[in-house]
């Protein structure tokens, strides 16, 4: 699930060495450009930006798409997670080039000057439209203790569900024998004067919290504080 973050370098099909596209820079979009939107749709609209580059002959989608905000599986077969953000099991990221969905195969597709490409949220099962629907988030804030970093896992909202269904489904938390205490997340046990505080919408969450049902738009944060 969540641990996320960056890196991968796609290879061109051109016989020339391709170099690493220029870093992208947001301003106003000119004919010679390729655009790179992000579109996190209803679920999570603050991922939602455009950016644009320099064209360069020879640049591939894929290594348009090895961004600064986005980062690729470790087999390079898609996107783990864009910016912060990782997405539950039933959805996955998307990509078209002018409108067109774009297969995996199709990603070393060479670039022409003015392409926009789209990386989109979608369902694994591509079922419909996600245009209206609700979702919570989790985020991990590593605090001072781990250099600021932050993580967020976004599920679509289910009715019922609870602080611990969202822990284990986001597949990074780890849990005592009796399932009341969080002992690491990520990987990341607290050290000797450090602790993971639970809360929900910015509220430090008591010793129940963790049968709290949330409601659409909730925000549960785990925050590495040092006592």
């Amino acid at each position: 699930m969540l641990t996320a973050m960056l890196a991968l370098l796609g290879t061109g099909c051109a016989s020339q060495t391709i170099e690493e596209p220029p870093a992208p820079v947001e301003h106003k979009h000119e004919e010679h450009d390729i655009t790179l939107k992000i579109d996190g749709s209803t679920l999570i609209p603050d991922v939602t930006s455009s950016i644009h580059f320099d064209y360069m002959e020879g640049l591939t989608v894929r290594q348009a798409l090895e961004s600064q905000l986005i980062q690729l599986t470790s087999d390079g077969k898609g996107i783990l997670s864009v910016g912060d953000v990782a997405l539950d099991t039933t959805l996955e990221w998307g990509v078209k080039l002018n409108k067109q969905d774009l297969k995996l195969e199709d990603w070393n597709t060479k670039l022409k000057k003015g392409d926009v490409i789209l990386v989109y949220v979608k369902t694994v099962s591509s079922e419909g439209d996600l245009t209206g629907q609700e979702a919570i988030i989790l985020t991990v804030n590593y605090g001072v203790a781990g250099g600021g970093e932050r993580l967020q896992f976004v599920k679509r909202y289910e009715d019922n569900i609870t602080v611990r269904d969202l822990l284990r489904m986001s597949g990074i938390v780890t849990f005592n024998l009796n399932n009341k205490q969080i002992i690491a997340v990520n990987g990341q046990q607290p050290g000797m004067h450090e602790m993971w505080v639970l809360k929900v919408n910015h509220k430090e969450l008591k010793e129940n919290g963790l049968e709290m049902r949330l409601k659409p738009h909730d925000n549960v944060q785990l925050e590495l504080i040092r006592m």
